[in-house]
């Protein structure tokens, strides 16, 4: 692998930037401000949409811009502003370069190192209304406050307009990333240009070991193989956990403020689902206990303690030091543990998919999708047309392909993209086919109005529970308890809304175990 290609992790960023994690950033992002009316920047939902010719999504939005400048909306040199945060630099600028040449305008990037900044600057916008910034490059879940605060415009009709080509044909996103990294309430607020799909890590050298097999086989009569479900996992991780030898069996998140993603995974998988329709949560559920009950047995009984009370880089250092036997984050920790200026395991590194639950004969996965990037448009914008033309061009399959692959913290979204030479230097042959798998059975983070509140208190609560602080149904009781109080204060009916459509955007096997278990109307 070349190191040009080489793609950073999320912590070698924030390292360089001198950030806090991740996780303690976006705990510290305030509630969405009241929603500020504004007039729609885009043509009324139904009125007819004309086409933009060009045979890909690039040159479609090339000509759009020409467009823009005949009709005297735009001239050459008018300046745009794209906040974003550091870690993307290297995917964004050398793009900013070329489009400016292309186009003869000014498009400039305005970095954040803090990821909470970028929030706070964003809804500070919505109330100020400067125009400072034209794009913003922000977390799917922050899309539904940024757009209930009347911030960011409606794209769906420049979508039919433009064509940018991301729910079909050949150079499709990966379903669902197609949906949920861009809706809010059934409509285009935002364009996905990340793919942040946990991804599970193991050690490949102790799985083809002889012995390994041999004394696997005699405890459980069965191969040792990749598990398929959660049972599996847990047998397997039992297994492979020696505390005497200075390994354990996993590292899965249960601190502060990532606590949610290993329960939300069996959670889903086993039919649960957050709320039902009328926002009333469903987490306090037997399959959202069971699945807690489960969670808290393995981080007590195989994990190091600092699954509890450290922070999302524990990951970083856990795996590829060799004192965990495997770990999930996202998908730069196999990068990292494959790094020989990181990592002590380089070569003995395998990847997963990540294990679900059978329901009558049929395996459903639920592999959480962790924040992620996407472009969204200030409505304040000088020419908000102008800058669609740019994210859907940043994102179509060449330009998109060429910014992915450099070094930078926006990771794979398109489908063929995984058969790309680029790619598979950058990330890897043999992990990509195995993320592409993962990237199918995403679920997205809560991305409703105030989704920051919701996960900052369920999070609390399960810490608590893996801490040995609470039990489990107690834990998810009060967490379900300080929804209502949310859900109240934003706006039940309007909440109502917004999940009925975002469960819209979760996978099809998933959906599939709703319809059978009977848990939702429509």
């Amino acid at each position: 692998m070349k190191k040009a290609h080489r793609k950073l992790t999320r912590r070698e960023f924030l390292k360089a930037a001198g950030l806090a994690t991740a996780g303690g950033l976006l705990s510290t992002c305030a509630p969405a401000p009241t929603p500020t009316p504004a007039a729609p920047a885009t043509p009324a939902p139904g009125t007819p949409v004309p086409r933009v010719e060009g045979a890909t999504p690039e040159e479609r939005a090339l000509n759009g811009i020409k467009a823009l400048k005949a009709a005297g909306k735009i001239k050459d040199g008018d300046t745009f502003v794209i906040l974003h945060h550091s870690g993307q630099r290297n995917n964004i600028v050398p793009a900013l370069e070329e489009w400016n040449r292309l186009t003869g305008l000014n498009f400039v990037s305005a970095e954040e190192g803090l990821e909470a900044n970028i929030y706070t600057k964003v809804m500070n916008e919505a109330v100020t209304r400067t125009g400072s910034y034209d794009i913003f490059l922000t977390f799917v879940n922050w899309i539904a406050d940024m757009a209930e605060a009347g911030l960011i415009v409606d794209q769906t009709e420049w979508w039919e307009k433009y064509d940018p080509e991301v729910d079909h044909g050949p150079n499709a996103y990966v379903p669902p990333i197609d949906r949920f990294t861009s809706l809010y309430k059934g409509r285009r607020y935002a364009m996905g240009a990340d793919n942040d799909t946990f991804s599970m890590f193991y050690r490949k050298d102790l799985m083809e070991n002889p012995d390994e097999q041999k004394r696997f086989e005699d405890k459980f009569g069965r191969k040792l193989e990749v598990p398929k479900t959660w049972e599996e996992f847990d047998q397997w991780v039992a297994f492979f956990d020696r505390p005497d030898q200075g390994m354990r069996g996993v590292h899965m998140y249960a601190e502060r403020y990532f606590a949610y993603t290993g329960w939300a995974a069996r959670f889903i998988s086993r039919g649960g689902a957050y709320f039902d329709d009328n926002m009333d949560p469903l987490i306090t559920s037997e399959e959202g206990v069971t699945a807690l009950e489960e969670m808290v047995r393995l981080i007590q009984n195989h994990a190091w303690p600092d699954a509890v009370t450290g922070d999302w880089s524990v990951a970083y250092t856990r795996f590829p030091e060799g004192s965990v036997f495997c770990a999930w984050a996202w998908p730069s920790l196999g990068k990292w543990a494959q790094d020989p200026k990181t990592s002590k395991i380089v070569g003995k590194v395998g990847a997963m998919e990540i294990p679900g639950t059978i329901h009558d004969g049929e395996l459903v996965r639920a592999v959480p999708h962790v924040v992620g990037w996407s472009f969204s448009i200030s409505r304040y914008s000088k020419s908000p047309e102008a800058c669609y033309c740019f994210i859907q061009w940043f994102c179509g399959p060449k330009t998109g392909l060429d910014a992915i692959a450099r070094v930078g913290t926006l990771d794979i979204f398109r489908q063929p993209w995984f058969n790309e030479p680029k790619m598979k230097e950058a990330y890897g042959a043999e992990f990509l086919p195995v993320l592409l798998a993962n990237s199918k059975n995403a679920f997205p983070d809560i991305s409703l109005r105030g989704a920051n509140e919701y996960l900052d208190k369920l999070n609390l609560h399960l810490q608590q529970a893996f801490a040995g602080q609470k039990k489990p149904e107690q834990a998810l009781k009060d967490a379900a308890d300080e929804w209502q109080k949310i859900t109240d204060r934003l706006g039940r009916l309007s909440q109502i809304e917004a999940w009925r459509q975002e469960r819209k955007n979760y996978p099809e096997p998933i959906q599939r175990l709703w319809r059978k278990k009977g848990l939702f109307k429509d």
